[in-house]
């Protein structure tokens, strides 16, 4: 380098602007008998404002598009046992088939009323407002109903109100209202109050919520935007958290009204039962009658078997979301004390003996938090083996958010059978063309790692009589060092600690609570609701108020 040629002020000028400062200026400044303060590097930004800016960049900030939604069957049961609590006697799942599932969530786009779901419906509701014509008085009651037509008109417009959770035009209520008092006088009492319930029950202004424009009516926005934050938290109508549909203005007067609202709604023990299913559909945790495990491979497992593993999942969330502060690191890295009810073949104990110290501090350690248990494990197995793509897969998607290609229309994709060789053996032969070797190299650890689990959830140390093999080396979560872990419980700590886990379980939330995707313009918020998760220890609470309290409930007005 020939620095020696250069005069100090031109050295200066290429070492940066500080340096300028401090040489050539401060013999300028001296001359003129002035000494500036020297120039400050700035503070260096908190690691975690770079993650949620690496995780999600986007800096425009639109509106989301307004939206029509019909309610979901556990919104359709939570809004009929609400409204009409005396005749309510089952849920409409009994007669309706399920949506169609996008990424395992009931997205919005999918909720439709079609052939496979509308007579289902219909004759569910049907049925309901039979049972109000036997006893109408749980409805309307009034006095000679027949000559109170005054009472008859507040009461059915008061019902209307109710049953559209305070969305509707005054010339709506006029025309309910009207058919109402006509029907009582050509009918009788008793059959014009079921034909309203009847009526109202099957109209769209009950089955569907909307965030359109409602003409700036200012009270029907407001409406729309009470309805949206209760049935996004808590699958409910306003009325299950002890708000009033029909004065929906009350709870936005101002932001700290509108803050109580919101605590009131997202401590109820609904939205902690919506969190709940958030964990189970998420997980892709299946009903104990849609466990794909084969008895002739695997003889413990039986339906007694599959509903206690399925039970111990539930018990598990529930003691977990039921904290005042629930926090995901409590859920993926706790550890089970006792043996559940009738899961002995499973844990190898007695169900009235602690397991602490066998599946904490066994050789090796054996489980850790909910991706540890059999239901989970079993979710992603079957029907004769661990099936580790499939388990690998399930954790490259649902798990880290990777986006993983399909393999090429063309490819011979079949395994075949290979004696005496382990299953991670045989896969990870097959699985080493390089029209493989992309995405499985995300794939085989994600699922290689799982692999002291056989495929009901039991721990084995031995697969085809060859040893187990679950130590996979850790290279795909863009920080840190690469990293070898040989046993479950070493990956699933190392994976659900990665900043890569922590924004894939914010997507997750965003995609379950909006029943959409998340676009480029969300990134603001779920930008928010990364740095909240990181910064009250992963609360998830706090992290789903981050959301509820944005603009994508509800499209500003």
């Amino acid at each position: 380098m020939r620095t020696s040629h250069v005069r100090p002020c031109r050295f200066a000028w290429l070492a940066g602007l500080i340096a300028l400062g401090v040489s050539c200026g401060l013999g300028r400044a001296a001359a003129e008998g002035t000494v500036p303060a020297p120039l400050k590097a700035p503070a260096p930004r908190p690691y975690v404002e770079v993650l949620a800016e690496k995780y999600f960049p986007g800096t425009l900030a639109q509106a989301p598009a307004a939206r029509i939604f019909r309610l979901t069957r556990d919104q359709l049961d939570a809004t009929v046992r609400s409204l009409l609590p005396s005749y309510f006697s089952q849920s409409v799942k009994s007669v309706m088939a399920r949506d169609p599932l996008q990424t395992n969530y009931e997205y919005a786009d999918l909720l439709t009323v079609n052939t496979a779901n509308f007579g289902g419906l219909t004759e569910w509701l049907g049925e309901i407002a039979e049972r109000v014509r036997k006893n109408p008085a749980g409805v309307v009651s009034c006095p000679d109903a027949k000559a109170n037509t005054a009472c008859l008109d507040a009461q059915a417009r008061s019902f209307a109100v109710r049953a559209f959770r305070g969305d509707v035009s005054d010339e709506k209520l006029k025309q309910i209202a009207d058919f109402y008092v006509a029907r009582v006088k050509e009918a009788g009492f008793e059959q014009a109050t079921g034909d309203l319930v009847e009526v109202v029950l099957n109209s769209p202004s009950f089955l569907f919520r909307q965030e359109i424009d409602a003409d700036k009516d200012r009270a029907r926005v407001l409406a729309r935007r009470l309805q949206a934050l209760t049935y996004t938290l808590g699958d409910a109508p306003p009325e299950q958290f002890q708000l009033r549909s029909e004065d929906a203005t009350q709870y936005f007067r101002s932001g700290q009204e509108a803050a109580a609202a919101l605590d009131k709604v997202i401590t109820a023990p609904a939205a902690r039962e919506k969190l709940k299913r958030f964990f189970l559909a998420w997980l892709e945790v299946k009903e104990p009658a849609e466990f794909t495990i084969s008895p002739n491979y695997f003889p413990d497992f039986n339906a007694t078997l599959a509903a206690a593993m399925r039970a111990e999942t539930d018990q598990f969330l529930d003691a977990q979301l039921s904290k005042p502060a629930p926090k995901l690191r409590d859920i993926t890295q706790a550890t089970p004390t006792r043996t559940p009810d009738n899961l002995a073949p499973i844990y190898g104990a007695r169900a009235q003996d602690p397991i602490a110290a066998k599946l904490a501090e066994g050789e090796p350690p054996q489980r850790l938090g909910i991706f540890s248990l059999p239901a989970v494990l079993a979710s992603h197995s079957g029907p004769t083996n661990t099936r580790p793509i499939k388990r690998g897969v399930f954790w490259g998607k649902k798990v880290m958010c990777i986006d993983m290609q399909s393999p090429p229309k063309d490819l011979d994709i079949d395994i075949r059978e290979v004696k005496g060789v382990t299953e991670r053996q045989r896969i990870h032969q097959a699985t080493q063309r390089s029209a493989c070797v992309g995405c499985h190299k995300v794939i085989n650890p994600l699922g290689f790692f799982q692999e002291s689990y056989d495929a009901i959830g039991k721990w084995r140390t031995e697969d085809n009589g060859k040893p187990i093999d679950a130590s996979v080396l850790i290279d795909f979560l863009g920080e840190g060092p690469p990293k070898m872990t040989q046993t479950p419980v070493d990956a699933i700590k190392t994976l659900t600690s990665s900043s890569m886990f922590k924004q894939c379980f914010v997507r997750q939330l965003f995609r379950f609570y909006m029943g959409r995707s998340e676009e480029p313009a969300d990134d603001p918020v779920l930008r928010q609701m990364f740095l909240k998760f990181a910064r009250t220890d992963q609360d998830i609470l706090k992290t789903v108020y981050v959301l509820t309290s944005s603009d994508r409930l509800v499209k500003p007005q």
